[in-house]
């Protein structure tokens, strides 16, 4: 019986040895992941003329609102990088915000929003809504100055995803 379950164990040994080879094959034009990364949580802007590198709420600190009048003192911070070596004159993109229509709902719903900006590398835009969260930011197009204009091909798409659901606010202060 002992001489049944050592061959087993040998077979099994040389069958895993036999597959984990040392060898590895290049294949061209794959992404590779970083260890302790997965492509959910990279923010692929391979090949975009601006890339993000933060975007995030800011709220001013301030007494809970007991009026449903009362001005909700928020905005968007943006910081980007030009990729594209080019003097850029504006930035259009697309940014989807989780609002609420008072501070009192407790279900937050999902608008988009198509913002300009026109800083060199950071942006800060007033809202007007009561944001709590910012979700996928996408590059519409790039104005450079002399009147080129770069859009997305369609298998091209560049998009910034926040790091968390859960927006840190006052994080780019």
């Amino acid at each position: 019986m002992k001489l049944v379950t050592l061959a087993l164990i040998a077979v099994c040994a040389v069958t895993a040895a036999a597959q984990s080879s040392t060898h590895t094959e290049e294949i061209p034009d794959l992404l590779t992941v970083p260890p302790g990364m997965s492509l959910d949580n990279m923010n692929l802007q391979i090949g975009c003329p601006v890339a993000f590198t933060e975007v995030a709420l800011q709220h001013n600190a301030r007494y809970m609102p007991v009026k449903q009048n009362t001005a909700w003192d928020s905005s968007l911070a943006f910081r980007y990088k030009n990729q594209s070596g080019k003097l850029i004159e504006s930035i259009e993109i697309r940014v989807e915000l989780k609002v609420k229509k008072s501070v009192y709902d407790l279900d937050a719903t999902t608008i988009t929003r198509d913002v300009t900006l026109t800083g060199d590398t950071s942006d800060t835009l007033p809202l007007n809504v009561i944001a709590y969260s910012v979700g996928r930011v996408t590059l519409a197009q790039v104005n450079y100055t002399g009147g080129k204009v770069w859009t997305p091909k369609a298998r091209n798409t560049c998009n910034y995803e926040s790091p968390n659901t859960s927006e840190q606010i006052g994080k780019l202060q």
